[in-house]
């Protein structure tokens, strides 16, 4: 029984997982990061909460884990926490690349760069950021950086842009860096790849990029106040697309975005339109983000519990 009950919190989770991925998309945009967030946690909340029932001293008497159902249930718990640690281990070795990527380019000798970006990062409250450069043709990037925060461009990008186009791209990457977009991006894609069989974390992740895209534009645009500089250095990438990554959309895994076409439509309308200048609607967002997670907390034992009386397991989950 309780094999059915894990399958039971399988079924729980990916259900949970579907609804958020439809809220998330019906969240105002920029300001979808804490519901995406929300509904990355939730199926691993789930499970958690489920697995306990696993943990010997709760189930001293009323439901004794043996025979058939003590093999099906620990091999099956087995393959939750081997896909689990593969996943750990997938994007702590991404981590490290990014690290080795980021420290292994050469310093950018660009004087003007460099005022400009150590007055972005004291207008944004963050740690002046090295330059760095790679010598590809192909238009990047990316910024990141455990120990050092770090903004890379490829010598493709410096020589597509002029002055304020490369100013509006240092300032959506240190726009990034304020607001630990990089290391926010890595645990959304921790919490996917965990319960990659799962639906809803892939929407979500793709709904959390796409709003932390949009987020550093409005912080950019607040800075510079030039939106059509960076519509410009845009449009002047579009004609790379798909081939290379753009600006802020770099597929550099753990720390670029993500390279849909829609998205960069959208954020060029935007850009276009003047809406980066409009306040951001954070509060929606951080309003269906509680909600939904008072919400689990509520739903979730309730439901594992019913599932449990009805497999029959002879007594509730016992769960705080």
């Amino acid at each position: 029984m309780h094999t059915f009950f894990l399958l039971s919190a399988l079924l729980i989770a990916g259900l949970l997982g579907g609804l958020g991925a439809f809220v998330v998309r019906m969240a105002p945009s920029p300001g979808r990061r804490p519901v995406a967030l929300a509904v990355l946690a939730a199926p691993p909340a789930v499970l958690g909460l489920a697995v306990l029932h696993l943990v010997p001293r709760l189930w001293p008497e009323c439901a004794p884990l043996e025979g058939w159902d003590r093999v099906t249930s620990i091999t099956l718990l087995g393959g939750i926490a081997g896909v689990a640690l593969g996943a750990l281990a997938l994007n702590v070795a991404r981590l490290i690349l990014m690290e080795r990527l980021l420290r292994g380019c050469p310093p950018l000798t660009h004087p003007p760069s460099q005022v400009c970006v150590a007055a972005l990062a004291a207008r944004f409250g963050t740690r002046v950021p090295d330059i760095r450069v790679l010598h590809i043709n192909s238009p990047l990037a990316v910024s990141g950086g455990l120990v050092k925060p770090t903004i890379v461009l490829s010598s493709g990008l410096v020589g597509r842009l002029d002055a304020r186009e490369i100013e509006a791209v240092l300032a959506h990457e240190v726009a990034h860096l304020a607001r630990r977009d990089h290391l926010t991006r890595w645990l959304g894609r921790l919490g996917r790849d965990m319960l990659v069989y799962l639906p809803g974390g892939w929407a979500a992740l793709r709904a959390l990029e796409a709003d932390e895209e949009l987020g550093a534009d409005v912080r950019a645009v607040g800075a510079t106040g030039r939106p059509l500089a960076m519509a410009s250095a845009l449009g002047k990438l579009w004609r790379d697309l798909p081939a290379a990554p753009a600006l802020g959309l770099s597929g550099v895994p753990g720390y670029g975005g993500t390279t849909s076409v829609r998205l960069l439509e959208d954020r060029l309308q935007r850009l276009l339109d003047g809406r980066v200048t409009q306040p951001r609607a954070v509060l929606p967002g951080r309003f269906l983000a509680g909600a939904g997670v008072i919400s689990i907390g509520e739903l979730a034992p309730r439901l594992l519990n019913a599932s449990a009386t009805a497999l029959p397991l002879m007594c509730g989950v016992r769960l705080p």
